[in-house]
């Protein structure tokens, strides 16, 4: 489906509130699709290469419970978004 926008027919006000309509279209997608990818669960690879430390160092801020882990039958597993809210309390300055 295609909508056209006839310039002629419009004035400035309602041009700008289709723009901005559009606009907040746009983000209310994106919103939504960071929020499925942040809870999407991560291998220990996978997690050790987005913090970009060594897998010995995320295993050693995982037994100091800096990061939060899950254990799936014998796999070890870390949820996006406790990832990124660890790193956000870690850096926060007291």
């Amino acid at each position: 489906m295609v909508n056209l926008l006839q310039l002629e027919n419009t004035n400035a006000l309602d041009f700008k509130n289709e723009i901005l309509k559009g606009i907040k279209d746009c983000l209310a997608d994106f919103a939504t699709t960071l929020q499925s990818e942040s809870d999407q669960l991560l291998t220990r690879e996978e997690t050790a290469k987005m913090l970009s430390v060594s897998l010995v160092t995320l295993w050693d801020w995982t037994r100091k419970d800096i990061i939060p882990a899950y254990r799936i039958g014998n796999k070890i597993r870390y949820k996006k978004s406790e990832v990124l809210k660890s790193l956000i309390q870690k850096n926060q300055f007291e």
